[in-house]
């Protein structure tokens, strides 16, 4: 949604339309984006066990309350 070419596309053009315009490049782009956000986090993780141990009870809290409904 930050790039305003592909929402003026999205916007303006039926989907298949906007499929062909910058909607692909965009969407590669995004996605090897959050692959370095992914990797920064990663490593962060690894390195620090507080904060590693901090994530992991997070993640374990949004399973439990999750069987728990």
């Amino acid at each position: 949604m930050e790039n305003e070419l592909v929402m003026r596309q999205i916007k303006e053009n039926s989907a298949e339309q906007a499929m062909l315009g910058d909607f692909s490049r965009a969407l590669g782009d995004a996605i090897m984006s959050s692959g370095s956000a992914h990797q920064n986090q990663m490593m962060q993780l690894l390195s620090d066990p507080a904060k590693s141990a901090r994530f992991g009870k997070l993640v374990f809290e949004m399973i439990a309350g999750g069987q728990r409904q």
